[in-house]
């Protein structure tokens, strides 16, 4: 369910996704509030499920996960429980997404260095006869990549 959003609700998000860590009293002054109809807002925008949680974006690269790699798997929906539940486990999957086109799911997988890949792929998908099928997409160059949503 689409939650309405006034004008002062979007600021307030985007600046939110931006620092979340900032004062209150700064974030009031950003979006033209003064701090406890802010506070206010905030708490609401939690309380309907807007807000979902608070976090550190971390820089991949610095804590040496540079790797960065894009698995497409088809796997068979009478067998996709068991497997959904390893794959959701796995720490080296970030984003896990059902897919329409040739193949039926995707994975976003970060990783140290190519050997750590291969063992989670070995491991994963060719030792795993729920999946049928995969292809790998390595990343190249990471022009954009941010948690940012268009308010």
């Amino acid at each position: 369910m689409v939650e309405y959003l006034d004008d002062k609700d979007k600021k307030l998000l985007a600046e939110v996704q931006k620092d979340c860590s900032q004062s209150l009293l700064r974030l009031a002054c950003k979006v033209g509030l003064t701090p406890t109809p802010c506070f206010k807002r905030l708490k609401s925008l939690q309380n309907r499920g807007v807000i979902i949680g608070q976090f550190a974006l971390l820089d991949k690269e610095k804590i040496g996960l540079s790797l960065n790699v894009f698995i497409m798997i088809n796997i068979s929906e009478e067998k996709y429980s068991s497997l959904a539940e390893l794959i959701k486990s796995t720490p080296e999957v970030i984003s896990f997404y059902r897919i329409s086109g040739s193949f039926n799911y995707l994975l976003h997988t970060v990783f140290t260095d190519m050997k750590s890949y291969y063992g989670f792929y070995e491991r994963i998908i060719l030792k795993n006869s729920s999946i049928n099928g995969s292809a790998s997409s390595f990343v190249l160059e990471r022009i954009k990549d941010t948690n940012e949503l268009p308010v």
